[in-house]
């Protein structure tokens, strides 16, 4: 035990010394991987629904979002310190008696070779884990072993893969519709090679795929940054009429839940890479919310300039009111005059494009901005191609991170769970076969890809559902997660033994309280989606 504590110590060591442009530099990633994890559909599919809302009660809604979410990595950060030092005090052989602590202290030599052959290097959308004998990162499943009580911590599994599932689902629909929309074919057929191909880079690739993910999260940063601002002054070109009504706000309330959550799944991965001491864990902490706030920004933008260019409604009030100016003696000639002087409304209303069909057609709100750029507005058809490489690219890397926090929170619980007596009984068939196929990396590789199946099979029978699993299941299930199961994680963590720990960085008296607030807003939300639902269910 006392080596053990010893190659803690320096294990720790080694990560507090390492030099200040390398630790900047994890900061920098974790920046671009929690913006690559926030603006994946949610931004594709916030638009449509302020069809009927417009843009004032969508910035009122959002605005307090976006402090919940701060406020929640900020509670977040604290449950990731608690579990860490848990771990260092099983590791140094103190006694941590609490019910909710049944975790594997230590790995087979096996186990432990296999992790010290990774080089513990951060890539965007990925983390490789370095070798350490006596203590495990923290990571979903862990958390809800260590601070939910037994039976809640089962459901928070269930909840924790429903949301994986549910956001995996949306990303396969949008994203085939984007490759769909550029190679001209229907996007049915496009879903079974986007969902297999990422998901075999996901499981098997992984080490081959993180450079090229890398790459593809800075582009997608710099194409989104240009897409939107292109995209806004195109809107203010065109400026098309905003109608808002605040009796539709709840509609761009749920949406905005996922448009800036998610992003509590990926920071344990992230987190394994810095060393617990104070100002790392503080710039980490500050990483993350400079990610949020900087998507909280792009999301308004893009929602601005989309309504600026797309109908609310076809033929709405506004787009009529152009037309009826001339009055109704207006002579052929004046008419036809009319009609081409409108043309960035009209021909709108004509083919019925507008955030409303798109939301009943389940489709992503570039569909719309785009037709419209290319038919009406031909001076700017190199924007819609910006949009369309965009969307390609911004899908694709969403897909690989979110399905690498999947494939890692499988991880995490097989290896929590590979010690309890009967879950691997037919392991030593597999034993010596090679290291790939070792008996928990196949259990690892088969969960995944059931899961990803699951995915794959949902996506085809239900094409057309896009809107209608980001704004039900995925948001349903991110509530779930942040206002009950974490609510329940920041009470208990700071309870029983788990109140003596002592960590780098607390959070801050008066915020801590808050947690009250963080809790009735996704509450809230849970219950409003559920009665809305049962609502348009029963009308």
């Amino acid at each position: 035990m006392e080596a053990d504590t010893d190659r803690l110590t320096e294990r720790r060591d080694s990560r507090e010394s390492k030099p200040r442009a390398t630790v900047y530099i994890v900061y920098i990633q974790c920046y671009f991987v929690t913006i690559a994890t926030i603006l994946g559909t949610g931004i594709l599919g916030l638009p449509v629904t302020l069809a009927h809302s417009g843009l004032y009660p969508f910035l009122v809604s959002f605005l307090i979002g976006f402090v919940v979410q701060c406020l929640l990595v900020y509670f977040f950060v604290e449950i990731l310190q608690r579990a860490y030092a848990a771990q260092e005090q099983i590791a140094k052989g103190a006694s941590l008696s609490h019910e909710h602590i049944p975790l594997q202290e230590e790995d087979d030599d096996a186990d432990d070779k296999e992790t010290t052959e990774t080089d513990g290097m951060l890539v965007a959308d990925h983390v490789i884990l370095s070798g350490q004998s006596a203590i495990r990162p923290p990571d979903l499943h862990m958390l809800g072993t260590l601070f939910l009580p037994f039976g809640a911590r089962q459901l928070f599994d269930l909840v924790v893969f429903l949301n994986f599932i549910s956001i995996l689902i949306s990303y396969a629909l949008a994203g085939s519709e984007a490759y769909a929309q550029m190679i001209g074919v229907p996007h049915f057929y496009v879903i079974p090679g986007f969902v297999w191909i990422l998901t075999f880079a996901i499981v098997f690739t992984q080490t081959l795929m993180q450079p090229v993910i890398s790459v593809f999260t800075l582009v997608k940063g710099s194409l989104l940054i240009a897409t939107v601002v292109v995209t806004f002054f195109v809107g203010a070109e065109v400026s098309q009429g905003i109608n808002n009504d605040f009796h539709y706000i709840g509609a761009p309330f749920l949406m905005g839940t996922v448009a800036l959550g998610g992003v509590v799944n990926v920071m344990p991965m992230l987190y394994q890479k810095i060393a617990p001491v104070t100002h790392q864990v503080k710039h980490f902490r500050g990483a993350v919310v400079a990610g949020i706030s900087t998507c909280t920004v792009l999301n308004i933008l893009w929602c601005w300039a989309v309504l600026h260019i797309v109908p609310q409604l076809p033929c709405s009030p506004m787009s009529t009111l152009g037309n009826t100016t001339a009055g109704p003696t207006v002579s052929p000639v004046s008419t036809v005059t009319t009609v081409s002087t409108s043309a960035p409304v009209s021909p709108a209303c004509a083919h019925n494009l507008s955030l409303e069909r798109s939301a009943e057609n389940g489709e992503i709100a570039t569909l719309p901005l785009t037709e419209i750029i290319q038919t009406m507005h031909p001076e700017f058809s190199w924007v819609a191609v910006l949009v369309q490489l965009f969307i390609m690219i911004s899908i694709t890397v969403s897909y690989l991170t979110l399905g690498s926090a999947m494939h890692h929170t499988v991880v995490g619980w097989v290896e929590g769970s590979w010690s309890e007596p009967g879950f691997c009984r037919y392991a030593p068939v597999f034993e010596g076969i090679s290291k790939c196929c070792s008996p928990k990396c196949l259990y690892k590789s088969i969960i995944s890809l059931f899961i990803f199946a699951i995915v794959f099979t949902v996506a085809m029978l239900d094409p057309k559902g896009f809107v209608q699993i980001l704004n039900r299941g995925t948001s349903l299930f991110i509530n779930l997660e942040c206002g009950i199961f974490i609510f329940l994680m920041v009470r208990n963590a700071r309870t029983g033994n788990f109140s003596n720990l002592e960590i780098p960085l607390d959070t801050p008296w008066l915020l801590y309280h808050l947690h009250w607030l963080v809790a009735l807003y996704f509450s809230f939300a849970v219950g409003y989606d559920i009665v809305d639902s049962i609502y348009k269910t029963a009308t």
